[in-house]
This record gives structure tokens, sequence and C-alpha cells, in this order.
């Protein structure tokens, strides 16, 4: 198991942020939501559907046996914290404000994760699908069929952009290359192979490699 340096949840967070292009997919669920419910309810009940995704995706073997559930713990409030910090539905008051809506968040995710637990139907179409599902009822549109092909897209869409982004974090298929030869994580395809990186390679090595800081919004 990895130990991962002071801050790299912050950065790793970050990187998930940009790689995944979660702003631009969020904007896109805004603008197909039919709904009576204010632009600060639709953000918390859209924001905690892809924290639960990053949860559960988190829970795959390679990365389990990597990341200690505290610090992937970590990495999941540092995302939700920064999702908030750089989107521009709403504005908070100050940091308590949006810490608050953090836990609001982080809450409803962990209500989210019970089509996870459940095993009511083994052989249907998995648990993302009913957690979407879950997602359109609380937004009350149930029969708003472009949203419910957006979130589908977007939830699966983000779940693999996040195995690519921690394969490529945990699992390099090659000794890191200089910094300035790797722009972006999504611009590399990782290998899917249960190749496993050496324990003695630190996974804080590949990560500073990964990610120029980015701009404060």
């Amino acid at each position: 198991m990895f130990k991962l340096f002071e801050g790299a949840s912050l950065k790793i967070a970050k990187n998930l942020i940009r790689v995944t292009h979660a702003q631009e997919s969020l904007q896109l669920v805004k603008e197909k939501t039919i709904s009576s419910i204010d632009a600060d309810g639709l953000l918390t009940i859209v924001v905690a559907l892809n924290a639960c995704n990053l949860i559960e995706t988190m829970r795959s073997d390679f990365i389990s046996r990597d990341i200690d559930p505290i610090e992937g713990q970590d990495i999941v409030d540092d995302y939700v914290y920064e999702t908030l910090r750089v989107q521009t539905w709403i504005t908070f008051r100050d940091g308590a404000d949006h810490m608050d809506k953090c836990l609001k968040i982080l809450e409803l995710a962990e209500k989210l994760r019970i089509h996870w637990i459940s095993d009511d139907d083994p052989k249907g179409p998995g648990p993302r699908y009913y957690c979407v599902k879950d997602v359109l009822r609380r937004l009350g549109n149930e029969k708003n069929f472009e949203l419910h092909d957006v979130l589908f897209e977007f939830t699966y869409t983000q779940h693999g952009e996040f195995i690519k982004y921690f394969k490529l974090l945990l699992e390099p298929t090659s000794p890191p290359e200089p910094a300035a030869e790797i722009s972006t994580a999504d611009e590399k395809t990782p290998d899917h192979s249960e190749t496993h990186a050496s324990e003695g390679a630190p996974a804080h090595d590949h990560l500073e490699d990964q990610d120029p800081e980015p701009t404060a919004s």
C-alpha cells in the first residue's frame, strides 16, 4: 500500500476534476433539467451523485489495495470541496457555508450508496443505473428523457475516467517520463492489465509529473 505525501489528496482531487471535465458535464446537466428545484438543490444532488460514483470507483480492487481508506476519504472530501470551489452556480457567504454544503453533499452521497449495498437485483443493469434513477426521482424528472440520457452518460463516463486516472497513477506501464512530456493525465491510455507497479515506486512520484498546479478560479 502506498503512503501519499502531505497534500496529495487535494492534488488528486484537482486532477480528477480537470481530466474528467466535470464542470462542463455539470453545466450540461443543468441545461437539461426541467424542474422547480433551484440551482442550490440541483448542485447538491448532482455533485452527490458524482461523489458517490467516485467513492464506489475507489472500491475497485486495484485502487483499494494501494490507497488507505482514510486517505481515500480525504480524496473524496477534497473532490467535493474543490468541485464546489470552482463551480459558478451558487456563491457561498463564507468558508463555513462552503463546508456546510460539502457535508450535505457527502451525506447524500452516502445515502445513494444503498444501490451498491442492496443485492435485490443481482442480474440487473447494475447499481449506477439504479442510482441515476434515484437521482431523477429526487429531481422530479423521471420522464425527462433528455436528462435521463445526459445523467447516464455523465455517470458512466465519469466512472471510466476515474478508472483511467487511477490506472495511470497507480499502475504506470513504464517509468514516468519527464514532466514536460506529460501534459495531462488523460492524454495517455493506461494499460488495463493486472500488472502492478513496483511497491518500491512511491505513488507521489508519478502524481507530481501529472499536473502543474491549476490556476485558481
